[in-house]
């Protein structure tokens, strides 16, 4: 009976220095950065981009950016993120990230959605997004591409007159702006290249 409890008390006492040791080695889960939603937090130079997504439209061709942008100097920093597309393009959106917190991709905020066109990207997916800031190494991340399918991402689904999802019952802001493929298409013919404008959030193109 002593052996057995001196037994019982040894392989307590070896799982209770194996289960420290165990603490000891391995990272502490909040210690590791990571984004606390569906999108990804990037920082490039002295932009933090946090929660980036691209939400699909309702023609499931173009895509909102969205994302907050933190600046924590004193003047506008220009960010720059090429995604790759249909195997071989590359689609570039421009953002002004003035001093503070902006949120980009909102139809009713201020700054005004800009869409990207891409091809043969799903939601569920990921695309290949380069992030540049002038002076600075440029950083590689994948971005989830996601849809209205929940509802609090609904409100940044914009339909085919460049408004937020008419499902929802209220007009967005004006001046979203959408891109209708078939124009896109025309002007590819012309010039090789379509683009989509978002004053004062920045700029997309598709090569």
């Amino acid at each position: 009976m002593k052996l057995r409890t001196v037994s019982a008390i040894v392989l307590a006492a070896g799982l209770t220095v194996g289960a420290s040791g165990c603490s000891l080695i391995a990272p502490v889960a909040t210690s590791i950065p990571y984004a606390p939603s569906d999108g990804i937090d990037v920082t490039v130079g002295g932009a933090d981009v946090r929660n980036m997504m691209l939400i699909a439209d309702e023609s499931g061709e173009n895509f909102n950016v969205v994302f907050t942008g933190v600046n924590t100097g004193s003047e506008d920093i220009e960010l720059t993120v090429n995604m790759e597309h249909g195997g071989s393009g590359f689609a570039s959106a421009e953002f002004t990230l003035e001093p503070g917190t902006t949120l980009f991709g909102d139809p009713e905020g201020e700054m005004e959605p800009t869409l990207v066109p891409l091809d043969d990207v799903q939601p569920g997916e990921t695309v290949a997004a380069f992030f540049q800031v002038a002076g600075e190494d440029e950083v590689e991340h994948n971005i989830p591409v996601l849809d209205g399918t929940l509802q609090e991402y609904r409100d940044f689904v914009i339909d085919g007159s460049g408004s937020a999802d008419a499902t929802e019952g209220d007009s967005a802001s004006e001046g979203v702006t959408g891109v209708d493929p078939e124009s896109e298409g025309e002007a590819d013919s012309e010039t090789g290249s379509g683009n989509a404008t978002g004053t004062g959030s920045g700029t997309a193109a598709a090569d």
